[in-house]
C-alpha cells in the first residue's frame, strides 16, 4: 500500500477561498455602480470588443483604419454600426465603405455611446 503525501492542500485551500472572496468583492462592485457608470463600463467592454481594433483603444485618437470617434451621438453610431451610413446632413471625417456592419441593439449602442462622451 502506498502512502500519499499532502501536496499543498491548504495552499489550494487557501487559493481557492481568496479567489472566491475576489470575484464577490468585484460583484458587489458592480452593484454599488450608478446606471450611469455601469452604461459607461459596459460601453466601454462593447467599444474595446468591437470598435477599438480598427478605431484606436483611445477613442479621442484616429486608429489605423478609422477616425477618432470620442464624442460620437447615437444618431450616427446607429447609422454606422446597423445600417453603415450616415445620418442625414452629416459630413464623415473620412470617406469610407469599409465600416462593418454590427448586430448591436439600441441598449448597447447607447452604452457605447455614454463611453464615448465621458469627459478625458
Amino acid at each position: 500500500m502506498r502512502i500519499r503525501k499532502n501536496r499543498g492542500g491548504f495552499s489550494r485551500l487557501s487559493f481557492i477561498f481568496i479567489f472566491f472572496i475576489l470575484v464577490f468583492a468585484i460583484c458587489k462592485e458592480e452593484e454599488n455602480l450608478s446606471p450611469e457608470q455601469k452604461s459607461i463600463s459596459q460601453g466601454k467592454g462593447l467599444y474595446l470588443t468591437n470598435c477599438s481594433a480598427c478605431h484606436n483603444q483611445n477613442p479621442a485618437m484616429d486608429g489605423t483604419i478609422g477616425p477618432a470617434i470620442q464624442g460620437s451621438n447615437f444618431e450616427l453610431l446607429k447609422a454606422r454600426i446597423v445600417e453603415g451610413t450616415y445620418p442625414p446632413g452629416y459630413t464623415p471625417k473620412r470617406t469610407s465603405r469599409i465600416m462593418t456592419r454590427l448586430p448591436l441593439t439600441d441598449d448597447q449602442i447607447r452604452n457605447i455611446e455614454a463611453f464615448l462622451n465621458v469627459p478625458r
